[in-house]
């Protein structure tokens, strides 16, 4: 009997003529469940980065903050908060180096249905990658079997989390384009883990803009 991916309860769903041809189920209600509560509402949120805007912040200040200082995306695509299961999922994922868990995030996301030319993962620092033996960004990307291409690399950075918005914002961009590819006028996908203050796709895309792209969009496994 299969069972659900992410609690290993058992799962009962009847095969009859209406979901003979439908998607496997691979996960129990109650699994379902919590993820539907830390769906991102849209309602209350900035258009564009979905950050939870404060009472009376009309215009939102990080968009204002990025536009000053990057290319600013056209648009931030996440279905999911950064709380509850989710962050329990993506740390267990991430940092107790669980690769099981990227079946259950590839299970749950869905990248945004516009084309682009290109997807472009951002890269983890190959030390970190080699000590957690896989990529969170392109594992989950191979699971989807969406093709994408690996251009930038990084360096260490310290913590993000431990750092203020502005003292982030000032450190040396840790981001280098690394192959020769003829992104001009391109339509882009950039794919991270998580969305916070947003300086880490925009370190990236400062990069790549040089290189004359059209638009670039962002998708995030959280916010």
């Amino acid at each position: 009997m299969a069972r659900c991916i992410q609690c290993d309860a058992k799962l009962t769903e009847m095969f009859d003529a209406l979901n003979f041809y439908k998607k496997p189920v691979k996960m129990c209600v109650n699994c379902i469940e919590l993820w539907e509560e830390n769906k991102i509402v849209l309602e209350g949120r900035c258009s564009k980065c979905l950050k939870k805007l404060d009472q009376g912040e009309h215009k939102c200040l990080d968009c204002a903050f990025l536009a000053a200082k990057f290319p600013l995306m056209n648009q931030l695509y996440c279905n999911y908060q950064y709380k509850g299961v989710v962050k329990q999922l993506i740390h267990q994922y991430k940092l107790l180096k669980d690769v099981a868990i990227c079946e259950i995030l590839a299970e749950q996301l869905t990248l945004p249905k516009q084309s682009y030319d290109l997807i472009i993962p951002i890269p983890s620092p190959v030390e970190r990658d080699i000590n957690r033996t896989f990529n969170p960004v392109t594992c989950v990307l191979d699971k989807l079997r969406v093709p994408y291409e690996s251009i930038l690399q990084t360096k260490v950075r310290p913590k993000q989390s431990l750092l203020g918005k502005v003292h982030r914002a000032r450190l040396d961009n840790p981001f280098e384009v690394s192959k020769d590819i003829n992104l001009e006028d391109k339509s882009i996908l950039l794919v991270d883990d998580i969305y916070t203050t947003g300086l880490t796709v925009h370190h990236a895309i400062e990069k790549v803009y040089v290189r004359k792209i059209r638009k670039f969009d962002v998708f995030t496994f959280a916010r």
